[in-house]
């Protein structure tokens, strides 16, 4: 397609509002402005044309060139995101590579976790690490649910996942279609622990910060039993003495642990008696 356009020069800069006033009565489909000049766009050169007319008082030019798809150019600079030894991360079906073992679908232009995060990245690595098959998980401020995905993918055969952020069911509902989870495999909810039933989960993930995870934990570490693992991230590295020791006053110890940048995560287990 052929957009059609035309600059108006202007030396008073006050004559910028003037411009604009005469092109909302044509039928320009849009414009941008420079300290100079106003760049209209039209989708016909007798739209433009007409336009010039009633721009006359000022100098204009008019030139063509071919319009640019931005949400073509914009999927085709995506690429799959490979986490860990078998996760691959995509914001749509069409990049999955060949091969790929374990995938994960969710559109990049949402806020509340890709994968391209270190906290986010990490968490799945030592997700990798626990066995997984056949196990009840929990996911704590799910955010996208990329996490709760994650332990579906690696065997899971049930994961809650939750959020006290409204705006998160949206995208915990369409992440969860998109990867062909059936509802009962993976049920949502707005809300906190406290809303929870009783019951223990043999993995729990907490992505967020230390702020939020550390008064959580009284009410987590009753969800978990002797064999149960808690992976908690979102922790700047010079966090972690902070965290753990927040968790060893919960009965919990620190059994694995992985750096990036400046970010830390960890995976406990109850103190054995």
């Amino acid at each position: 397609m052929t957009d059609y356009l035309l600059e108006i020069t202007f030396d008073d800069p006050s004559d910028e509002d003037v411009i604009q006033s005469k092109l909302f009565l044509t039928a320009s489909t849009g414009s941008t402005s420079t300290e100079d000049s106003v760049l209209a766009y039209f989708d016909s050169a007798a739209d433009r044309d007409a336009a010039a007319d009633v721009l006359r008082d000022f100098e204009t030019r008019a030139f063509e060139r071919e319009r640019l798809d931005w949400l073509e150019k914009y999927q085709q600079s995506l690429e799959p995101l490979f986490i860990g030894k078998r996760f691959v991360v995509v914001p749509d079906p069409s990049l999955i590579p060949e091969g790929a073992d374990l995938t994960i679908i969710v559109p990049q232009e949402q806020a509340f976790g890709t994968g391209s995060h270190e906290t986010t990245s990490l968490c799945i690595e030592l997700l990798e690490t626990l066995e997984l098959r056949g196990k009840r998980g929990l996911d704590i401020g799910a955010g996208s649910g990329i996490l709760a995905l994650a332990m579906h993918r690696l065997g899971a055969t049930k994961v809650i996942a939750f959020d006290n952020d409204t705006d998160a069911y949206g995208a915990l509902r369409e992440n969860r279609i998109r990867n062909s989870v059936p509802d009962s495999a993976m049920p949502l909810f707005i809300g906190s622990v406290e809303a929870m039933r009783g019951g223990t989960f043999d993995v729990v993930t907490m992505n967020i910060i230390p702020e939020v995870i550390v008064p959580l934990l009284g009410g987590v570490v009753p969800r978990l039993d002797a064999s149960s693992r808690l992976v908690l991230s979102g922790i700047l590295i010079v966090k972690r003495d902070e965290v753990v020791a927040a968790a060893g006053t919960h009965g919990l110890t620190l059994v694995d642990e992985r750096e990036r940048g400046e970010w830390w995560a960890g995976v406990f287990q109850p103190v054995r008696s």
